[in-house]
């Protein structure tokens, strides 16, 4: 028994100091910038070692030589075909087994450790999925924003996290996976919640897709109460909407006053607030907003436009009055609607044809130019029916 325990400590040692020995070869051919010949040796280490952390970290350290080496010739010669395309992919597989096989796995000297090791490969599979996401290649890009998310989290720098994150989300939402869209959105949130306020206003549109208004008012306030100030402006209009959207007409009145008031002149501001305001019925509040934009402003598309929507928004509001009181069978109060529509509906028709004098290929304006001409049975310029009609077309 004794001679046979020897032979087992005499196997050990012997294997040990045979992968040490391979491991030093592999690592002064590092050092003197020879990744191919590492390559080569470092098969040897990997056949007699496959269970060895610091032959995997070694290993790691090889790919990640061999993809820079590729790096550096593309720089010098863009039309260069890389020798290793998947070395980053190796190297990183290699840094996440060494750690499986023993967390606490140093490297040689000069060599990266298994978690720097895999931050450094962070950023690199971040510009990947860019690359991939450029090309509508989707899928690649979900493994590489995957890979690099992954990694920024181990290595605990938390905002590049989210950022991976972030990205992550909009290749699903490109792939239409909307349960993997929200899902990455929260754990961009969950790594650095006052990093990025896309992901407050996404989340908010999501909720809002799905009829959770409650939902809707959470993500707003966790987003509110987490990004600062002055990244706050696309939360702001998601708020508008939620306000519209539950009926707060005195809060969303009072916050495009405090927007109009923070913003002067912010031609942003004043169309989201004159839309939603419109939306909301306060039309002469809108109209208020608009009328002080447009003195200042008077041939602006954009406000023109939007007067005209606001007036729009009243004719069709009289439209359902009028087909109310017809179900109702309340035939004494439609033809006072329909009297009170008829000066909204022609001052809808002017602003909006005012608008098309300045621009002519705005297609909300066009469809809803023609629709006032045709209730008001003013005919339709032939330019103007072709341009509605190459719309439909298109749909």
């Amino acid at each position: 028994m004794k001679k046979l325990m020897l032979v087992i400590v005499g196997f050990m040692i012997s294997t040990t100091l045979f992968s040490q020995s391979c491991l030093d070869d592999v690592w002064m051919c590092l050092r003197q910038n020879q990744a191919p010949k590492a390559k080569k040796l470092l098969e040897s280490c990997m056949a007699s070692n496959p269970d060895n952390a610091q032959v995997w970290l070694m290993k790691a350290n090889v790919y990640v030589n061999l993809y820079n080496m590729d790096q550096k010739k593309i720089s010098s010669d863009p039309s260069y075909t890389p020798r290793y395309p998947d070395a980053l992919l190796t190297a990183n597989e290699a840094f996440i087994k060494a750690l499986e096989l023993d967390p606490k796995v140093e490297p040689k000297t000069g060599m990266l450790g298994a978690i720097a090791g895999q931050k450094l490969c962070a950023e690199p599979f971040y510009n990947m999925g860019v690359q991939a996401e450029e090309k509508g290649d989707y899928q690649n890009a979900v493994k590489f924003f995957t890979l690099s998310a992954k990694n920024y989290e181990l290595a605990n720098v938390k905002n590049n996290a989210a950022a991976a994150y972030l990205q992550l989300a909009l290749a699903y939402g490109k792939l239409n996976d909307q349960a993997n869209y929200k899902n990455m959105l929260l754990k961009s949130i969950a790594c650095s919640p006052a990093a990025y306020p896309a992901c407050y206003t996404e989340l908010y549109y999501i909720y809002q897709a799905e009829n959770d208004t409650v939902n809707c008012g959470k993500i707003l306030e966790k987003g509110f109460a987490a990004i600062p100030v002055e990244k706050q402006g696309d939360m702001i209009e998601a708020q508008m909407n939620y306000y519209s959207m539950t009926g707060q007409k005195d809060k969303l009145m009072a916050l495009c006053d405090t927007m109009l008031k923070n913003n002067p002149g912010d031609m942003t501001t004043i169309i989201n607030c004159a839309n939603y305001l419109s939306n909301f019925k306060a039309y002469e509040k809108a109209e208020e907003i608009l009328n002080e934009a447009l003195a200042k402003n008077p041939n602006e598309f954009k406000l023109n436009s939007q007067m005209a929507y606001r007036y729009f928004m009243e004719v069709v509001d009289y439209e359902d009055r009028i087909e109310a009181a017809k179900n109702a069978k309340q035939w004494s109060e439609m033809n006072p609607l329909r009297e009170a529509q008829k000066p909204v509906l022609q001052k809808a028709h002017d602003w909006s044809d005012k608008a098309y004098q300045i621009n002519p290929d705005d297609r909300q304006n066009n469809i809803m130019l023609q629709q006032l001409k045709v209730k008001l049975l003013i005919p339709v310029p032939d330019e103007l029916k072709a341009k509605v009609d190459s719309y439909r077309h298109k749909e």
